[in-house]
């Protein structure tokens, strides 16, 4: 299916305050090795209200990938998540999953595991007790030793809708799950 490329612009009731003053944008491209797809973004001026999602236009399926990260050089490696995609990484634990206000976004692993620790550093912050304090404390070291290359791991996004992927930064398709 050829799509026409381009931007479209407009204005909307925000969801959030009930104005006519959400600003929405979409993008239609052909993202390398995902296809064609359109990004949406939404942002209230007057509430903070914000949207951000891709959106595949190819009938792609349920889609389950898995990239295994053995040195620094996977750590480039390009995350489409949509707000329908769950990203897992097992060996550390860390678990992504779509919510009533789950954002998409386009990253990669090293910014992936970026989220994480910013998650985590707010669990410190936010520790009601030493033992929860120490449990995130010692989350946020695997991910650093992650994100210097110490640890191999695995990342598997699942999508119901085939709305999220993970490409590879050799160009080599990642491996599908079961």
């Amino acid at each position: 299916m050829e799509i026409a490329k381009g931007e479209n612009h407009y204005t909307a009731t925000c969801a959030s305050c009930g104005k006519d003053a959400l600003k929405v944008t979409e993008l239609y491209t052909d993202i390398p090795r995902f296809g064609n797809a359109v990004m949406i973004t939404m942002n209230c001026p007057d509430c903070g209200y914000r949207v951000f999602d891709v959106i595949s236009l190819e009938d792609r399926g349920p889609v389950k990938v898995s990239y295994h990260v053995k040195s620094p050089r996977g750590l480039s490696a390009r995350v489409i998540r949509s707000s329908t995609s769950t990203v897992t990484i097992p060996e550390l634990g860390l678990e992504l999953v779509p919510g009533n206000r789950s954002d998409a976004f386009i990253t990669n692993i090293e910014g992936l595991l970026d989220r994480f620790l910013a998650v985590g550093e707010q669990l410190v912050r936010s520790a009601e007790g030493e033992a929860e304090r120490k449990n995130a404390e010692a989350a946020m070291q695997r991910i650093k030793e992650a994100m210097d290359g110490r640890v191999a791991f695995t990342v598997t996004l699942s999508d119901e809708f085939g709305n999220g992927a993970i490409l590879s930064p050799d160009g080599d398709p990642p491996s599908p799950s079961s």
